[in-house]
């Protein structure tokens, strides 16, 4: 298989566009920018910030390419915006996701992440006893443990939204929820440490890693 062409080189911004691609050729020949165009200029500068990708080849073929896109307070805002207007909610419903968002973001640290295996075939990542484990470094270089992993169904409103941009987020690419418990620094007076976050996705077949350098996005 061939490797991505990364085509579009100022926007970094829109860098989950060919998740879904249901063969590895696609994957190959359809870059992730390819329709960055018809991403809203406010969702590519928190993409830009947000968004991080990392692939496994074995033997010259693909063995997982993944994305890891932190749920900032930005994109919950996003989120909340357009849930609001997609599904026309009331002002009451609006304010309930909105405090149960940021009741979320205080709490804990959430990524998506996004697995294609480089095969139509799914990994087992969530079950018990899987292969893959997640784990997460943060910014005093602490690792932690997910307290919860949730596969995202298809008819989930914020894998819909994604998919609105994400042209090809099909049925092949399985999306997860990541929660991860979180000190609230800010609200603590703790002082931020200095290590970047990561995100990693190991098993005995291979590693996947994210990582963020600015550690205050996550507080």
């Amino acid at each position: 298989m061939k490797t991505f062409k990364t085509r579009v080189v100022i926007y970094l911004a829109v860098p989950i566009i060919c998740f879904g691609c249901s063969t590895t050729d696609n994957w190959a020949i359809h870059p992730i920018y390819e329709h960055v165009e018809e991403t809203p200029k406010q969702l590519q500068k928190i993409l830009a910030n947000t968004y991080r990708k990392d692939e496994i080849y074995q033997d010259y073929n693909t063995k997982m390419i993944a994305a890891g896109l932190f749920r900032s307070e930005e994109y919950r805002e996003f989120l909340i915006n357009s849930i609001q207007s997609s599904y026309h909610l009331d002002e009451a419903a609006s304010l309930e996701i909105s405090i149960d968002q940021k009741q979320q973001f205080a709490n804990q640290f959430e990524f998506l992440l996004m697995i294609y295996s480089g095969t139509n075939e799914k990994t087992d990542f969530g079950k018990k006893d899987s292969t893959w484990q997640a784990r997460l470094y943060d910014d005093d270089g602490d690792k932690v443990v997910p307290t919860r992993i949730q596969k995202l169904k298809n008819t989930d409103k914020e894998r819909l939204l994604l998919g609105k941009y994400l042209k090809e987020l099909d049925r092949w690419v399985e999306v997860y929820k990541l929660s991860f418990p979180k000190l609230n620094k800010s609200a603590t007076g703790v002082n931020l440490g200095s290590e970047p976050f990561r995100l990693e996705m190991a098993s005995i077949e291979g590693r996947i890693a994210f990582s963020w350098e600015d550690t205050a996005k996550f507080y």
